[in-house]
């Protein structure tokens, strides 16, 4: 008789732990399941920043493009300037010099 009360004891035992484990088990699915929603949300985020990221990107590349095209213009614009101030010189001391010829005679 003793063996089976220790006997009944360790399936008790058991059933117990088996219970236990079962809990265990349904809390590590419900957490699997909240995560595996989460981790496609946070999928789908990802997809859109990466998306945000290619358009700012391709604005970015115009930009560029812009600048240089306008830094262009602006070295464009110096040497013309520069060209234009050395005309306006060569004028001025064409006109002193036709002054200068007239006051002498």
């Amino acid at each position: 008789m003793n063996v089976l009360t220790v006997l009944e004891g360790k399936v008790k035992s058991l059933v117990i732990l088996i219970k236990k484990i079962k809990k265990e088990n349904e809390q590590l699915q419900a957490n699997n399941e909240t995560l595996k929603m989460e981790n496609n949300e946070l999928k789908a985020e990802n997809a859109k920043f990466a998306e945000d990221n290619a358009q700012l990107i391709a604005q970015l590349k115009a930009m560029e493009g812009s600048v240089l095209k306008e830094a262009e213009k602006i070295q464009e614009f110096k040497q013309e300037r520069s060209e234009t101030k050395s005309v306006l010189d060569d004028l001025l001391k064409s006109i002193d010099a036709l002054v200068e010829q007239e006051n002498q005679q």
